[in-house]
């Protein structure tokens, strides 16, 4: 979460990820879709994954908010298009959100797997140095 203060307004902007499973294992659409907070684990596999960026700034009390929403859905060209498709998740903003590093496509996360028919992999994020050791990651 980023806060400053630029004239006299409090800026707090944050990173969220949404994700839509919306195909049943069979490839057809689920009756009911699911909604989750967190990036896919196999995000890499461009074949699956359609991936969308929206932003919602507003202002509230003197604070303005800005919210940088990763989308993310197995969801290819759906009827409504995206922006209605993932509306209800962009308004549902967790503060403090997640490090932007790990809500696109840039860097791997500990949790996430990596196939090598998806390209080069990319760099893993390290939030801290001291809390990830590479050399267990890559055993």
């Amino acid at each position: 979460m980023d806060e400053t203060k630029s004239d006299q307004i409090q800026i707090t902007e944050v990173h969220n990820v949404v994700t839509i499973y919306g195909l049943e294992k069979d490839g057809s659409i689920a009756k009911t879709g699911i909604m989750s907070f967190a990036r896919p684990q196999d995000w890499g596999n461009k074949e699956r994954w359609h991936y969308e960026f929206f932003k919602l700034e507003w202002i509230y009390k003197g604070t303005k908010y800005i919210n940088n929403c990763h989308c993310w859905t197995d969801l290819k060209d759906p009827e409504q298009g995206y922006p209605p498709l993932f509306a209800q998740g962009i308004a549902m903003i967790l503060i403090p959100g997640k490090p932007p590093e790990l809500c696109g496509r840039e860097y791997l996360h500990g949790d996430d797997f990596w196939h090598k028919s998806w390209g080069e992999m990319p760099a893993y994020y390290y939030p801290d140095d001291d809390e990830f050791d590479e050399d267990e990651i890559y055993e």
